[in-house]
């Protein structure tokens, strides 16, 4: 057995094992496709000072060990591709998604076999080539923004024999309508609204399934049923954390609203309560206070740092918090965590989201309990 094969069987081993093939041709699948031979020769590793290259020459049996570990993505690209040679990557930007996250998706889309199959995100090409392989020939449109990345998974998908691949270099946010309707619609990044062309151009009854992420909150998964009323609803049916599609990438304001000077202006006073931001480290407290405040983003360094469109918040090492601006997001943050705990805690699978043309309702076990 070559290299490549005795990686594959070993991860497949593991995969299996820990619930990730639930239906037979997820195994099979995963067996026929040479996981390897999408993933470019030079990819990123993260250290201390941001993202490095690591190409196979230098080390061809880590480089496999990598690609077919079961539970890691691996970056692919950084900083859009424009990363000066000889520096560190700061952003990854693209990648392969860890196995598990993959067939979960697969999972929570099912698939069958001659349906018409639109994938939002191509990347390297693998996740196509497994689409493929239980779609068909001839029944998978997959979509990629970046043109790099775009002509490396078409090369990758025509060498392995899945040539009959549709690959599409254009805004996935638009979808690709002269192949619908579909079902389903696959994204492999995460969004903070549902593309409305994405609804257009499934099927009623169809599903949708992506990441989902907020401001606050980078983890979740939506799998929506599309009615023909023109919306699409279900439950969060897992926390996979993906990359974020490019139009929709949350971008905070904290380079323009923070200044030395406002810095000064902040108003100082201890976090109440004390462990506010200890109780943020439950995964799904953090989900559910996102959908509570919409477009607040926060996130760990040198302490815990809220910002939105006017105002910001940090909480320092040491118990202080320090607010700028008309908003108090740590009292709207501790607010949002009492509101769950009323509700029992519910996790994240508790919730739900109706995704319309104005934008996304969410609700609390059933439609008739919007989030406030």
């Amino acid at each position: 057995m070559t290299a490549d094969l005795d990686a594959r069987a070993n991860a497949a081993d593991l995969l299996d094992g820990a619930g990730c093939f639930p239906e037979q041709w997820m195994r099979s699948a995963f067996m026929a496709v040479p996981r390897h031979r999408f993933v470019p020769d030079t990819v990123w590793l993260e250290d201390p000072a941001g993202y490095r290259p690591f190409n196979h020459t230098g080390d061809p049996a880590r480089w496999l060990s990598l690609v077919y570990d079961p539970r890691e993505a691996l970056v692919t690209q950084v900083d859009d591709g424009l990363t000066p040679r000889g520096t560190p990557g700061q952003t990854p930007t693209s990648s392969i998604s860890a196995l598990n996250a993959v067939f979960t998706m697969l999972a929570e889309s099912d698939l069958h076999h001659g349906q018409q199959v639109l994938e939002i995100g191509t990347g390297t090409g693998y996740n196509a080539a497994l689409l493929a392989e239980r779609a068909g020939p001839g029944h998978v449109t997959t979509v990629e923004i970046d043109p790099a990345v775009c002509e490396q998974a078409r090369a990758a998908l025509a060498a392995t024999g899945y040539e009959q691949v549709t690959v599409i270099r254009a805004d996935g946010e638009l979808g690709h309508p002269p192949h619908g309707p579909y079902d389903p619609v696959l994204s492999t990044a995460a969004v903070l609204a549902i593309p409305y062309p994405w609804i257009e151009q499934t099927r009623p009854g169809g599903l949708i399934v992506t990441p989902w992420r907020t401001a606050f909150c980078s983890h979740g998964l939506a799998r929506l049923t599309v009615h023909d009323n023109g919306t699409a609803s279900g439950h969060f049916a897992g926390a996979t954390t993906f990359m974020t599609l490019r139009g929709q990438r949350p971008r905070t304001r904290i380079g323009e609203l923070y200044t030395t000077k406002r810095w000064q202006e902040a108003r100082s006073s201890p976090l109440t309560p004390a462990d506010l931001v200890t109780r943020l480290d439950d995964p799904h407290a953090a989900f559910a206070v996102g959908l509570r405040l919409p477009g607040v983003a926060h996130w760990p360094q040198e302490g815990h740092w809220w910002c939105n469109n006017d105002s910001w918040a940090h909480a320092d090492e040491e118990g202080t918090l320090h607010q700028w601006g008309p908003r108090d997001l740590a009292t709207e943050t501790a607010t949002a965590l009492d509101a769950w705990h009323t509700e029992g805690c519910p996790t994240l699978f508790d919730y739900g989201l109706t995704a319309t043309k104005d934008g996304p309702v969410f609700w609390l076990g059933d439609h008739d309990h919007p989030i406030p």
